[in-house]
Protein backbone atom coordinates (compact mmCIF):
# COMPACT_ATOMS: atom_id res chain seq x y z
CA UNK A 1 0.00 0.00 0.00
CA UNK A 2 2.74 2.46 0.84
CA UNK A 3 3.89 2.67 -2.90
CA UNK A 4 0.23 4.04 -3.59
CA UNK A 5 0.63 6.76 -0.64
CA UNK A 6 3.29 9.91 -0.07
CA UNK A 7 5.06 9.49 3.77
CA UNK A 8 4.66 12.96 5.17
CA UNK A 9 7.92 12.12 7.30
CA UNK A 10 10.06 9.85 5.09
CA UNK A 11 11.26 7.23 6.85
CA UNK A 12 11.59 8.92 10.30
CA UNK A 13 10.51 8.56 13.62
CA UNK A 14 7.25 9.89 12.66
CA UNK A 15 6.31 7.28 10.04
CA UNK A 16 3.48 6.56 9.62
CA UNK A 17 1.63 9.88 8.11
CA UNK A 18 0.72 9.38 4.66
CA UNK A 19 -1.10 11.85 2.15
CA UNK A 20 -2.95 10.40 -0.36
CA UNK A 21 -1.70 11.38 -3.78
CA UNK A 22 -3.88 14.16 -5.60
CA UNK A 23 -6.09 14.52 -2.30
CA UNK A 24 -5.32 17.22 0.56
CA UNK A 25 -6.21 13.78 2.83
CA UNK A 26 -4.12 12.38 5.41
CA UNK A 27 -4.13 9.03 6.14
CA UNK A 28 -2.71 7.42 9.66
CA UNK A 29 -1.83 3.81 8.85
CA UNK A 30 -1.82 2.37 12.53
CA UNK A 31 -5.06 3.50 13.04
CA UNK A 32 -6.69 2.89 9.60
CA UNK A 33 -7.75 6.79 9.81
CA UNK A 34 -8.21 9.26 7.06
CA UNK A 35 -8.31 13.16 8.38
CA UNK A 36 -9.44 16.19 6.45
CA UNK A 37 -11.02 19.35 7.43
CA UNK A 38 -12.38 22.56 5.98
CA UNK A 39 -14.89 21.43 4.14
CA UNK A 40 -17.48 24.80 4.54
CA UNK A 41 -20.76 22.97 3.74
CA UNK A 42 -23.58 25.81 3.11
CA UNK A 43 -20.96 27.83 1.65
CA UNK A 44 -22.96 28.39 -1.50
CA UNK A 45 -26.30 28.76 0.05
CA UNK A 46 -24.73 31.43 2.57
CA UNK A 47 -23.26 33.16 -0.62
CA UNK A 48 -27.26 33.38 -2.02
CA UNK A 49 -27.95 35.26 1.03
CA UNK A 50 -25.64 37.46 1.08
CA UNK A 51 -23.95 36.14 4.47
CA UNK A 52 -20.44 36.61 4.91
CA UNK A 53 -18.39 35.26 7.36
CA UNK A 54 -14.82 35.87 6.07
CA UNK A 55 -14.23 38.09 9.23
CA UNK A 56 -15.07 37.05 12.80
CA UNK A 57 -18.36 38.94 12.85
CA UNK A 58 -21.63 38.18 10.21
CA UNK A 59 -21.62 40.51 7.72
CA UNK A 60 -24.06 41.29 5.05
CA UNK A 61 -23.51 41.56 1.14
CA UNK A 62 -25.05 41.74 -1.96
CA UNK A 63 -26.21 37.66 -2.76
CA UNK A 64 -25.43 35.78 -5.61
CA UNK A 65 -26.11 32.43 -6.68
CA UNK A 66 -23.06 30.12 -7.49
CA UNK A 67 -23.15 26.68 -8.80
CA UNK A 68 -24.00 23.80 -4.97
CA UNK A 69 -20.50 21.62 -6.25
CA UNK A 70 -19.06 22.17 -2.90
CA UNK A 71 -20.57 18.59 -1.60
CA UNK A 72 -20.16 16.94 -4.90
CA UNK A 73 -16.32 17.58 -5.62
CA UNK A 74 -15.84 16.52 -1.41
CA UNK A 75 -17.50 12.88 -2.53
CA UNK A 76 -15.72 12.78 -5.84
CA UNK A 77 -12.32 13.28 -3.94
CA UNK A 78 -13.17 10.93 -0.86
CA UNK A 79 -14.29 8.67 -3.61
CA UNK A 80 -10.62 8.75 -5.10
CA UNK A 81 -9.38 8.36 -1.43
CA UNK A 82 -11.41 4.90 -0.80
CA UNK A 83 -9.59 3.46 -4.13
CA UNK A 84 -6.68 3.80 -2.35
CA UNK A 85 -7.17 3.06 0.98
CA UNK A 86 -10.31 1.04 3.48
CA UNK A 87 -10.39 3.24 5.85
CA UNK A 88 -12.52 2.34 9.67
CA UNK A 89 -12.14 5.78 11.04
CA UNK A 90 -13.02 9.59 9.86
CA UNK A 91 -11.67 12.29 11.52
CA UNK A 92 -12.70 15.40 10.19
CA UNK A 93 -10.67 18.19 11.43
CA UNK A 94 -13.43 21.23 12.24
CA UNK A 95 -15.25 23.37 10.06
CA UNK A 96 -17.85 20.72 8.49
CA UNK A 97 -20.26 23.88 8.04
CA UNK A 98 -19.93 27.17 7.25
CA UNK A 99 -22.71 29.25 8.79
CA UNK A 100 -21.29 30.07 12.32
CA UNK A 101 -24.95 32.34 13.82
CA UNK A 102 -27.21 30.02 12.54
CA UNK A 103 -27.85 26.34 10.66
CA UNK A 104 -28.62 26.60 6.99
CA UNK A 105 -30.76 23.87 5.32
CA UNK A 106 -28.22 23.15 3.01
CA UNK A 107 -26.24 22.75 6.25
CA UNK A 108 -28.64 20.56 7.86
CA UNK A 109 -29.36 18.25 4.35
CA UNK A 110 -25.65 18.15 2.79
CA UNK A 111 -24.07 17.20 6.27
CA UNK A 112 -26.38 14.48 7.14
CA UNK A 113 -25.60 13.36 3.15
CA UNK A 114 -21.93 13.15 3.81
CA UNK A 115 -22.16 10.92 7.10
CA UNK A 116 -24.91 8.55 5.52
CA UNK A 117 -22.15 8.29 2.28
CA UNK A 118 -19.19 7.16 5.09
CA UNK A 119 -21.44 5.31 6.74
CA UNK A 120 -22.44 3.43 3.23
CA UNK A 121 -18.66 3.43 2.81
CA UNK A 122 -18.35 1.31 5.95
CA UNK A 123 -16.60 3.79 8.20
CA UNK A 124 -17.09 2.51 11.58
CA UNK A 125 -16.30 5.42 13.42
CA UNK A 126 -16.25 9.31 12.93
CA UNK A 127 -14.97 11.72 14.20
CA UNK A 128 -15.41 15.18 14.25
CA UNK A 129 -13.38 18.33 15.86
CA UNK A 130 -15.14 21.66 16.32
CA UNK A 131 -14.02 24.36 13.81
CA UNK A 132 -14.97 27.92 14.39
CA UNK A 133 -17.72 27.39 11.95
CA UNK A 134 -19.15 24.49 13.47
CA UNK A 135 -21.83 26.28 16.07
CA UNK A 136 -24.90 24.34 15.83
CA UNK A 137 -23.34 21.36 14.41
CA UNK A 138 -24.92 18.73 17.14
CA UNK A 139 -28.76 19.40 15.88
CA UNK A 140 -27.50 17.37 13.23
CA UNK A 141 -25.18 15.03 14.77
CA UNK A 142 -27.89 14.08 17.36
CA UNK A 143 -29.74 11.70 14.96
CA UNK A 144 -26.25 9.86 14.76
CA UNK A 145 -24.99 10.00 18.11
CA UNK A 146 -21.62 11.49 17.53
CA UNK A 147 -20.28 14.07 19.99
CA UNK A 148 -18.35 17.36 19.07
CA UNK A 149 -15.13 17.13 20.19
CA UNK A 150 -12.64 19.91 20.80
CA UNK A 151 -9.79 17.59 20.26
CA UNK A 152 -8.77 13.87 19.79
CA UNK A 153 -5.70 12.11 20.03
CA UNK A 154 -4.22 9.04 18.62
CA UNK A 155 -0.85 7.24 19.98
CA UNK A 156 1.51 5.05 17.87
CA UNK A 157 4.26 4.03 20.05
CA UNK A 158 6.32 6.65 20.81
CA UNK A 159 3.79 9.00 18.31
CA UNK A 160 1.28 11.11 19.73
CA UNK A 161 -1.02 13.09 17.31
CA UNK A 162 -3.31 15.43 18.41
CA UNK A 163 -6.10 16.64 15.95
CA UNK A 164 -7.57 20.12 16.99
CA UNK A 165 -9.26 22.93 14.29
CA UNK A 166 -6.38 25.29 14.98
CA UNK A 167 -8.25 28.13 16.02
CA UNK A 168 -7.95 27.86 19.54
CA UNK A 169 -4.90 29.03 21.83
CA UNK A 170 -4.40 24.95 22.63
CA UNK A 171 -0.52 23.44 22.91
CA UNK A 172 -0.25 20.48 23.90
CA UNK A 173 3.60 20.22 24.52
CA UNK A 174 3.16 16.23 24.87
CA UNK A 175 2.59 15.77 21.43
CA UNK A 176 4.63 15.06 18.68
CA UNK A 177 2.61 16.44 16.10
CA UNK A 178 -0.31 18.62 16.32
CA UNK A 179 -2.76 18.29 12.98
CA UNK A 180 -4.51 21.31 12.33
CA UNK A 181 -6.97 22.76 9.52
CA UNK A 182 -8.16 26.76 9.62
CA UNK A 183 -5.56 27.77 7.74
CA UNK A 184 -6.57 26.61 4.26
CA UNK A 185 -2.76 27.13 3.40
CA UNK A 186 -2.01 27.64 -0.37
CA UNK A 187 0.67 28.19 -3.22
CA UNK A 188 0.60 30.71 -6.00
CA UNK A 189 2.98 29.68 -8.94
CA UNK A 190 3.52 32.03 -11.96
CA UNK A 191 0.74 33.90 -11.01
CA UNK A 192 -1.92 31.67 -12.44
CA UNK A 193 -1.89 28.56 -10.59
CA UNK A 194 -3.08 28.23 -6.91
CA UNK A 195 -2.17 25.03 -5.35
CA UNK A 196 -3.74 23.89 -1.91
CA UNK A 197 -0.59 22.60 0.35
CA UNK A 198 0.55 20.99 3.62
CA UNK A 199 2.54 22.52 5.69
CA UNK A 200 4.97 20.97 8.02
CA UNK A 201 6.03 23.71 10.77
CA UNK A 202 8.33 23.04 13.47
CA UNK A 203 7.45 25.05 17.01
CA UNK A 204 9.53 26.09 20.04
CA UNK A 205 7.00 24.08 21.73
CA UNK A 206 8.85 20.69 20.53
CA UNK A 207 5.94 19.60 18.68
CA UNK A 208 5.76 19.90 15.11
CA UNK A 209 2.13 21.48 13.70
CA UNK A 210 1.14 19.74 10.56
CA UNK A 211 -1.42 21.83 8.49
CA UNK A 212 -3.88 20.25 6.09
CA UNK A 213 -5.14 22.43 3.17
CA UNK A 214 -8.79 22.77 2.86
CA UNK A 215 -11.34 19.98 1.06
CA UNK A 216 -13.96 22.17 0.36
CA UNK A 217 -13.64 23.02 -3.37
CA UNK A 218 -14.69 26.93 -3.13
CA UNK A 219 -11.57 27.49 -0.37
CA UNK A 220 -8.08 26.84 -2.47
CA UNK A 221 -6.84 29.06 0.55
CA UNK A 222 -4.51 31.74 2.09
CA UNK A 223 -1.05 32.61 0.40
CA UNK A 224 1.39 30.66 2.77
CA UNK A 225 4.00 33.36 3.89
CA UNK A 226 7.16 33.46 6.67
CA UNK A 227 5.45 36.52 8.29
CA UNK A 228 3.90 34.24 11.41
CA UNK A 229 1.21 37.58 11.32
CA UNK A 230 -0.19 36.45 8.21
CA UNK A 231 -1.79 33.32 9.78
CA UNK A 232 -4.81 32.88 12.10
CA UNK A 233 -3.80 30.11 13.81
CA UNK A 234 -2.70 31.14 17.65
CA UNK A 235 -0.09 28.19 17.55
CA UNK A 236 1.53 29.31 14.76
CA UNK A 237 1.36 33.21 15.42
CA UNK A 238 3.06 32.27 18.47
CA UNK A 239 5.33 29.50 18.50
CA UNK A 240 5.76 28.35 14.59
CA UNK A 241 8.98 28.43 13.30
CA UNK A 242 8.22 28.95 9.75
CA UNK A 243 11.86 29.41 8.25
CA UNK A 244 12.27 26.04 9.13
CA UNK A 245 8.59 24.99 7.62
CA UNK A 246 8.10 22.41 4.52
CA UNK A 247 5.80 22.90 2.22
CA UNK A 248 4.30 19.78 0.32
CA UNK A 249 1.47 20.38 -3.25
CA UNK A 250 0.30 17.74 -5.59
CA UNK A 251 -0.47 18.93 -8.99
CA UNK A 252 -3.09 16.80 -11.20
CA UNK A 253 -0.77 15.87 -14.36
CA UNK A 254 -4.01 14.18 -16.15
CA UNK A 255 -4.84 11.01 -17.96
CA UNK A 256 -2.39 9.01 -18.64
CA UNK A 257 -0.65 9.46 -22.00
CA UNK A 258 -2.21 12.81 -21.76
CA UNK A 259 -0.56 14.90 -19.20
CA UNK A 260 0.72 18.38 -20.08
CA UNK A 261 3.88 18.71 -21.02
CA UNK A 262 5.51 20.95 -18.63
CA UNK A 263 4.56 18.92 -16.01
CA UNK A 264 5.72 15.66 -16.85
CA UNK A 265 8.56 14.69 -14.05
CA UNK A 266 10.07 11.63 -14.93
CA UNK A 267 11.75 10.83 -11.97
CA UNK A 268 12.32 12.17 -8.58
CA UNK A 269 14.96 14.72 -7.64
CA UNK A 270 17.57 13.55 -4.22
CA UNK A 271 16.30 13.80 -0.98
CA UNK A 272 19.38 16.82 -0.35
CA UNK A 273 17.82 19.07 -2.82
CA UNK A 274 15.41 21.74 -2.84
CA UNK A 275 12.29 20.44 -3.84
CA UNK A 276 11.74 16.76 -4.02
CA UNK A 277 9.01 15.66 -6.92
CA UNK A 278 7.55 12.25 -6.99
CA UNK A 279 4.80 10.66 -9.26
CA UNK A 280 1.81 8.59 -8.39
CA UNK A 281 -0.56 6.80 -10.66
CA UNK A 282 -4.14 7.15 -8.98
CA UNK A 283 -6.90 5.67 -10.98
CA UNK A 284 -6.34 6.30 -14.77
CA UNK A 285 -4.44 10.00 -13.55
CA UNK A 286 -0.55 11.22 -12.87
CA UNK A 287 -0.50 13.15 -9.96
CA UNK A 288 3.14 14.70 -9.26
CA UNK A 289 3.92 15.74 -5.67
CA UNK A 290 6.24 18.70 -4.72
CA UNK A 291 8.03 19.03 -1.87
CA UNK A 292 9.54 21.96 -1.17
CA UNK A 293 12.35 22.02 1.67
CA UNK A 294 11.36 25.57 3.01
CA UNK A 295 8.68 28.42 2.17
CA UNK A 296 11.26 30.58 0.77
CA UNK A 297 11.80 28.38 -1.43
CA UNK A 298 8.47 27.35 -2.67
CA UNK A 299 7.85 31.09 -3.00
CA UNK A 300 11.10 31.40 -4.96
CA UNK A 301 10.44 28.39 -7.42
CA UNK A 302 7.01 30.01 -7.90
CA UNK A 303 7.55 32.87 -8.74
CA UNK A 304 5.81 34.37 -5.62
CA UNK A 305 9.09 35.93 -3.24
Amino acid sequence: MESKLYPVYGNSEYGGLYIIPGTPVLYVKGYDTIVFSDLHIGFEEAVARGLDYSTSKTTYVVGMFIPRIQLKRIIETLNTVFEVVKPKRVVINGDLKHAFDRLLRQERDEVKHLLNYLLDKGIEEIVLIRGNHDNFLPLVLKDYGIELLQKYELVLGDLHIVFTHGHLEVYPREASIVVIGHEHPSLRCMGMHKFPVFLKIPTTLGPDILVLPAIGPYHPGTQIALDPHSYLSPIIRKHGVLDRARVIMWINLGELLEAPKEFCLEESVGENSIVLISKFTVGNREVAIVDFAGIDKALAICGSL
